[in-house]
């Protein structure tokens, strides 16, 4: 095998890699949706996939999940606005 052929090789290998790592980004995206459409929260689905939290959210928010709760803590200049100043 010729170098030029080893290295159109190793190209078309490197983005076989990449399209089916893409395309099992999209597939665990959707699970993920799904899984919080159907009612599981954020950190069952972070502890069941071993994925962080963090990144369960981010996925939510990509497409469009709203919070499953408000937020526990709320900033002073909301609760009082003068205290920002």
């Amino acid at each position: 095998m010729t170098e030029e052929e080893t290295v159109t090789r190793l190209k078309e290998a490197a983005k076989a890699k990449r399209d089916a790592e893409a395309a099992a980004a999209k597939q665990f995206e959707a699970a993920v949706v799904d899984a919080l459409r159907g009612g599981l929260k954020p950190k069952a689905v972070a502890d069941a996939t071993g994925y962080s939290y963090e990144t369960i959210r981010r996925i939510a928010r990509a497409n469009d999940i709203g919070r499953l709760r408000e937020p526990t803590v709320t900033s002073r200049k909301k609760v009082r606005p003068e205290a920002g100043d």
